[in-house]
């Protein structure tokens, strides 16, 4: 798979990455729910399974994948499409009343997955992490911590938001920022920006 880059320079920015860091814009309809929809566009769980995620990823690699309380069960077979075995959930605990049909949903799940032989670096990770909301969908700015403990890097962070705050070696992918790589078949905006260069 061929990967292009923009900023940084290319020489910098590698062909495979160690760990990566996934959000998927997960297009699950549920009763009642608000809609996503009206804050990004969302992909299919097909076309989530479909995305060549194994290119990207070296051999001996890490998979943090986030999923909601309903994309729990789907998160495991993104995982193994994506050639990744989940070993255990990380929850986000957010102390607040969420929304639900049934039970009302507090929580998020980040599944921690690997591909080859890929041990971690810290073994004294809890399965949960207490971190304060912030707008839709921002995910704690703490992922970034724990996984740089757990995993090493070259990090890539697919359906990027924002920059990581953190100084380790990470690049991102996404709609919403100026994506350091491309994947074929699934563009996004700077991609456009590429080919005016």
């Amino acid at each position: 798979m061929e990967v292009s880059t923009t900023t940084p320079a290319p020489s910098n920015i590698p062909q495979k990455f160690r760990t990566i860091l996934a959000d998927p814009p997960w297009d699950i309809q549920q009763k009642g729910g608000r809609g996503a929809e009206r804050h990004y566009p969302l992909m299919g769980l097909e076309r989530i399974k479909a995305m060549p995620v194994a290119d990207l990823a070296e051999d001996n690699a890490h998979l943090w994948l986030w999923v909601t309380n309903a994309t729990l069960r789907h998160g495991y077979d993104v995982a193994e499409a994506w050639g990744f075995t989940v070993r255990s959930p990380l929850t986000w605990v957010k102390f607040c009343l969420g929304l639900g049909n049934y039970l009302r949903n507090s929580t998020e799940h980040l599944l921690f997955a690997t591909r080859g032989r890929a041990p971690v670096n810290f073994r004294s990770q809890p399965t949960w992490i207490n971190a304060p909301m912030q707008d839709h969908s921002h995910k704690p700015e703490e992922q970034f911590a724990v996984i740089e403990r757990v995993s090493p890097g070259p990090y890539l962070e697919l359906f990027a938001r924002r920059r990581p705050s953190s100084t380790a070696p990470w690049f991102v992918w996404g709609n919403q920022i100026d994506a350091d790589i491309s994947i074929p078949g699934y563009p996004v905006p700077s991609d456009r920006t590429k080919k005016d260069r």
